[in-house]
């Protein structure tokens, strides 16, 4: 539930947020980043996750942007 928290804090949304189409997403996204490459990378920051693509951010959390477009 940790992991989840500091999504919402960073993001200032419900994780819920993600099925949502109306909730602005960049913060939410950013966040997920944030917080999954943490596991493997403690030095990842979140300046680092904002510099991401959409593309790449989709991916990380086992997405398809490419089905997408």
């Amino acid at each position: 539930m940790g992991e989840i928290a500091k999504i919402e804090e960073l993001s200032g949304l419900p994780l819920a947020a993600l099925g949502d189409e109306d909730a602005p997403k960049g913060k939410l996204m950013a966040a997920l980043a944030l917080v999954i490459n943490r596991r493997t990378d403690p030095k990842f920051t979140l300046e680092m996750a904002n510099k991401m693509t959409m593309a790449e951010i989709t991916a990380l959390i086992g997405g398809d942007e490419a089905s997408k477009n």
